[in-house]
């Protein structure tokens, strides 16, 4: 990818999400409630997107078209967070988000180039859910609750051995458990497969517990629980 379709993607999505956060934290009222409500939908349907154009295309298999990866599954449960507050919702998708999603952003994997649809649907998708994950806990003010850490960690690990039985199955390789992406990403920083994946779950349990460290002191179960519902 040229580093002009880059850097214009990345630009436009920090300012957005920038505008938007401050319009939350200094103009708060009813608009903050239908602006969760908007992003939730805005997601989803930019994942439909994702559908849209590889049945346009011919290319939707399910060896490869599936919404199952990080990215594609986060926007479901970033979605159920905003519009229902779901604290389990909330911290998978406030995790997966800025733990995978955010870096993800700085060494992209699009299968296409500015002005394909599918440029403008990946940035659009993966800037959402950063939006989202932020939206949550600068403007709604949720917060993850106690053990967050460990609960994602789980969760995650128990939905990798579900996502390699697909693989098996349908010969695909979502989540990258089988190889490494088609384009270059961060994880050909993380040695061979599978070493990768070790690498990888190991970064992420440090990621998470970074992610979780600014809400360690502030976050009782007391107030979590009247910020989201389990």
């Amino acid at each position: 990818m040229p580093p002009w379709e880059h850097v214009i993607a990345i630009s436009v999505t920090a300012v957005v999400v920038a505008a938007v956060l401050v319009a939350g934290r200094r103009h708060p009222g009813r608009w903050v409630d239908a602006g969760a409500i908007a992003i939730a939908v805005a997601v989803v349907l930019s994942e439909a997107g994702w559908w849209v154009i590889n049945i346009a295309n011919g290319t939707w298999t399910v060896r490869w078209s599936l919404p199952l990866h990080i990215c594609e599954a986060g926007c479901f449960l970033l979605a159920a967070a905003l519009i229902w507050r779901s604290r389990f919702a909330m911290e998978m998708s406030y995790f997966w988000a800025l733990g995978g999603t955010l870096p993800g952003l700085f060494t992209p994997d699009v299968p296409g180039h500015f002005p394909m649809p599918v440029y403008f649907q990946y940035y659009l998708e993966h800037g959402l859910l950063v939006l989202g994950a932020f939206y949550m806990v600068v403007v709604l003010r949720m917060r993850p609750a106690p053990g967050a850490v460990r609960r994602v960690s789980v969760a995650t690990a128990l939905y990798a051995v579900a996502i390699a039985v697909v693989d098996y199955f349908t010969g695909g390789n979502y989540l990258f458990l089988r190889n490494l992406p088609p384009t270059r990403t961060f994880l050909d920083y993380m040695g061979p497969w599978p070493w990768y994946i070790v690498t990888l779950t190991v970064l992420a349990i440090v990621m998470f517990t970074l992610l979780y460290l600014p809400f360690r002191r502030s976050a009782s179960p007391q107030q979590v629980a009247s910020q989201a519902t389990a």
